[in-house]
């Protein structure tokens, strides 16, 4: 009977180690904030361990002030072709400030102080290696899609107008199809807004949609996107779902972040294209502890965990992938 045990625990231990090895870690590349918050810190954070790794420190005098973006998150996107990351923050005279960081030591490369207008969000796209913003303009509740010339920071060209919505942080992009999609306001709800990247650019299309989405992320593999959201459904529950432009709403909900209305999710989110995972920022309320939530949108896992000792806080996320 113990040769049995044996053996079963043997071949346990090899079976759990192979999985092991087959899974791959959850990591969170990133800018976070020290505890004194006058530094913007690159590395990373793994999932599994909850443990933060930062590689290198950058004086907020010279980004610019993450704490101070006009939105809720911010702008932020990671180029793989050249393995960089840009960032947009503005200065302590509200002057924007486009940064560009290597995304392997996370040494600081340059900084663009070219554009004058506020950067709502950032896109890049991985094909055509272009850099676009979403910015404001003179015009209250009028907004544009510009391109960005990445040797100078200059914009380019502009792609696109949206007129009479409120901006909001909210947006994604597809490569493939070349569009930079919006999570606008209007007086009654959100809009879904599609702005052509592509030859002379323009509004594609403007769809009213019923929920308030928190982030949204395509996946261009599958040509989905998918939302975080509030779940009004099932007791005010955070959820994750596949939005129907035709519906203007949620067609499938693809898991719940956590069943418990008392842990929301925040807008500070990533997509992991190969492992088909969209990681979200949590708080749990009362008292405020920051965590972390993944859900695999085919539906087979969801995970959260709380962070209340953790000693850096997160500014923005991306996933390490298609590096050239």
């Amino acid at each position: 009977m113990m040769k049995v045990l044996v053996v079963l625990f043997v071949l346990s231990s090899i079976k759990t180690i192979c999985l092991a090895k087959q899974d791959p870690p959850h990591i969170l590349h990133g800018l976070f904030a020290d505890s004194d918050q006058s530094h913007v810190c690159y590395g990373t954070f793994n999932f599994d361990t909850s443990q933060f790794n930062i590689t290198n420190k950058i004086d907020i005098n010279i980004v610019g002030d993450p704490r101070n973006v006009k939105y809720h998150v911010l702008p932020l996107t990671y180029d793989p072709n050249a393995d960089v990351v840009y960032m947009a923050a503005p200065d302590k005279n509200k002057q924007t400030i486009l940064s560009v960081i290597n995304a392997v030591d996370g040494k600081l490369l340059s900084t663009y102080q070219t554009i004058k207008s506020t950067i709502i969000s950032l896109q890049y796209d991985i094909f055509q290696k272009q850099l676009f913003a979403h910015i404001e303009t003179d015009q209250e509740n009028v907004t544009s899609i510009v391109e960005i010339d990445t040797s100078d920071g200059n914009i380019k060209q502009t792609m696109g107008t949206v007129e009479n919505l409120k901006a909001t942080h909210i947006s994604s992009y597809c490569p493939i199809c070349r569009k930079y999609f919006l999570m606008m306001n209007d007086d009654q709800g959100f809009m879904y807004v599609g702005v052509n990247t592509s030859n002379s650019g323009g509004v594609d299309w403007k769809t009213k949609i019923n929920f308030s989405p928190l982030s949204i992320k395509f996946d261009y593999k599958t040509f989905t996107m998918y939302a975080t959201y509030i779940n009004v459904s099932v007791h005010f529950v955070s959820s994750v779902g596949i939005l129907d432009r035709s519906k203007g709403g949620i067609s499938k909900d693809v898991g719940n972040i956590y069943e418990d209305p008392n842990i929301a999710v925040t807008s500070l989110s990533a997509f992991d294209f190969q492992e088909k995972i969209y990681y979200a920022s949590t708080k749990l309320t009362g008292p405020v502890v920051p965590g972390v939530s993944y859900v695999k949108v085919d539906g087979s896992d969801s995970r959260v965990i709380l962070l209340p000792k953790a000693n850096y806080y997160s500014y923005g996320w991306f996933i390490k992938q298609f590096i050239h």
